[in-house]
């Protein structure tokens, strides 16, 4: 399978784990978290802050009320008149609704004297069930999984008087949404028969969005300010501007009684002089929310379009698959040390967009955009790195005695090397020979001349991929070796022409590695079109270059041998190499085999010539001039 299958193999696995993964997310036990944080940073940026006037407000029985002069003589169990009363002043100063967030599971009207069996207190609810009697559709009283009202309360308010006031918490145990049950008025809950009696349109499940922590925030007034305010005219006007056309919620605020942890948790406090409370104040915000206020909160959004919906179908599946997209890219085409800045990127793309959502009513669940992206982004980095990777390394080791790290690098990356049967491309062939290797092979033994074969090979074998060379063969005695192929060289022939200059300037340190002062080089280049390929079979094949460009290399050795220079190259390298290299014509004519005539050059340099070279030093040629040749370019 090539590079190009891999990686789109890699890229759709990482993309298919990124969206399981993604959408997996969703509802996980931490997104609960994330959401209310969500909020937090929706209020810190000013967003969403109502101007209209709230419509739910809460009264509360507090301990300021329970210490009040009128109260404090009164057990909780006995406050039904007094709550009768606070409700219908409340209902004559326009109250829409009420809701009281207490059970009334006892009746005073059953207590009698242990001691004489004498109901001492009968009547004492008679208030209460005239006031719910003659409310009802109005004033709604609560029932819980374990308390239900008396049936003297029941009887009075009327089975669709009484409500459920049980909040579904979330995965995490923390109350963040409500699910209605329509027609809102035969609801069996509480909230959807206060949202009826508002004649609110609201049909399917949505989460509450709060701005601030609602024990700061809810308009408030303590039980025992009610009751003082409806004694006088101007009381009165105060309890209209606090109840006209609310739905108004009473329940108790004592510390640590009925407390739920609420999505309002992280969220800032509004000063007190700037919420709307009565005369007593409000009591201090605790850790957890009374369950009244948030009761009050459910209702509110609903009425405020303060809310959020969860999305259409495949919405979210279309978020997942977006960055998981994105995620699978960034993996397979990103440095390794860059994915961690990537996935923190991705969190934060995700938590912007889930913000956008809240601004158009749509909770979009936070976890499914970033863990797709992250999911997908690792999938595929471990994919890059344990497969593609892995075959890079092995084209590594396997030209790695060829050619230059950097140009190994440059083909396992690309992975594009020549197909069977090959491609023209335009190269540089050079054919550099040991001279008086059969001299100094009849003098030593066999593995004295392997020894010194391979020193010198060694040397000049690292100078060739040094300078992004491919030695194609050893031929006895001698390299044959290519530029430009299989690697891509941007100037094949100042780089052969560079690497043939620093080889012959190692000839005295090659000489004293191998012991053999008599050691010479001779190298011939040619530059042109090849064919390069693998050649041969199935079973058996090699890479090389092949055509006239490399016989004509090979012949312009034999002008390097008859005129005694270490460096042969043809008019074709000469007219490639910049303006700064002083080439010297040192031959003009037909090679043998071929029909065109050429010139050979060499670098006019003093080790370019050997002992007995007909050719002048360097200080002669330019003190003469003649022979020395600049190539336009």
């Amino acid at each position: 399978m090539g590079r190009r299958q891999l990686v789109v193999l890699i890229a759709l696995v990482a993309m298919g784990a990124g969206i399981v993964v993604g959408l997996s997310a969703n509802k996980a036990i931490w997104e609960g978290w994330v959401i209310d944080r969500l909020f937090q940073i929706r209020a810190s940026m000013g967003n969403g802050q109502e101007t209209a006037p709230a419509p739910v407000a809460v009264v509360g029985l507090d301990q300021t009320s329970l210490e009040s002069e009128r109260l404090s003589r009164i057990p909780r169990v006995l406050m039904t008149p007094v709550l009768a009363e606070a409700g219908q002043a409340l209902l004559d100063a326009g109250a829409k609704a009420l809701g009281f967030d207490f059970v009334f599971a006892y009746s005073a009207d059953s207590f009698v004297d242990p001691s004489s069996g004498e109901a001492r207190l009968s009547g004492f609810d008679r208030p209460f069930q005239s006031f719910v009697y003659r409310n009802r559709g109005r004033v709604f009283i609560a029932h819980t999984e374990i308390g239900v009202p008396h049936r003297s309360f029941t009887a009075a308010i009327g089975a669709g008087g009484v409500r459920s006031v049980i909040v579904s918490t979330d995965i995490d145990g923390i109350v963040r949404q409500h699910e209605p049950e329509l027609p809102l008025n035969e609801s069996p809950h509480l909230i959807d028969a206060l949202l009826g009696a508002s004649e609110a349109e609201i049909s399917e499940a949505y989460t509450a969005v709060p701005n601030s922590r609602l024990a700061t925030s809810l308009p408030y007034m303590s039980l025992i300010d009610v009751l003082r305010l409806k004694a006088t005219e101007e009381g009165r006007k105060q309890l209209e501007e606090f109840s006209a056309g609310r739905i108004v919620l009473l329940g108790g605020l004592l510390p640590f009684e009925d407390e739920h942890l609420y999505s309002d948790r992280f969220l800032p406090g509004i000063p007190v002089d700037a919420s709307e409370t009565g005369p007593s104040g409000r009591p201090r915000a605790q850790p957890q929310t009374a369950g009244v206020f948030i009761l009050a909160d459910l209702i509110g959004a609903a009425l405020s379009d303060r809310i959020a919906v969860a999305p259409r179908n495949g919405v979210l599946v279309a978020i997942a698959v977006l960055f998981a997209v994105a995620g699978a890219v960034a993996g397979l085409f990103l440095p390794l040390l860059v994915l961690p800045v990537v996935a923190v990127l991705g969190g934060v793309a995700g938590l912007v967009l889930s913000l956008a959502g809240l601004e158009v009513a749509v909770l979009l669940a936070p976890g499914v955009a970033p863990v797709s992206c992250i999911s997908a982004m690792v999938v595929a980095a471990v994919g890059k790195v344990s497969i593609l990777q892995r075959r890079q390394r092995s084209l590594v080791r396997l030209f790695g005695h060829y050619l230059a790290p950097d140009v190994i690098r440059q083909m396992a990356t690309s992975e594009q090397l020549p197909r069977l049967g090959g491609d023209t491309r335009h190269v540089v062939v050079a054919f550099i020979d040991i001279v008086g290797f059969t001299k100094m092979s009849e003098q030593l033994a066999d593995q004295d001349v392997v020894r010194v074969v391979n020193d010198c090979f060694d040397a000049i074998g690292q100078t060739i991929t040094k300078h992004h060379g491919y030695i194609d063969k050893y031929i006895g005695d001698a390299i044959m070796a290519v530029w430009n192929a299989p690697n891509t060289v941007e100037n094949p022939e100042k780089s052969s022409v560079d690497a043939a200059h620093e080889i012959i300037n190692l000839l005295d340190h090659i000489r004293e590695i191998t012991g053999q002062q008599g050691l010479d080089l001779r190298i011939a280049l040619n530059a042109g079109p090849v064919l390069v390929g693998d050649i041969g079979g199935e079973h058996r094949r090699s890479f090389t270059v092949m055509g006239t460009t490399v016989n004509t290399a090979s012949r312009v050795e034999s002008v390097a041998k008859e005129k005694k220079v270490r460096l042969a190259i043809s008019d074709s390298v000469a007219t490639g190499l910049p303006n700064d290299y002083p080439v010297k014509e040192i031959w003009k004519g037909q090679l043998r085999g071929l029909s065109t005539e050429i010139s050979v050059f060499t670098l006019d340099s003093d080790e370019m010539y050997m002992e007995g070279s007909e050719f002048r030093s360097v200080e002669q040629s330019r003190q003469s001039g003649s022979n020395l040749v600049k190539f336009p370019r």
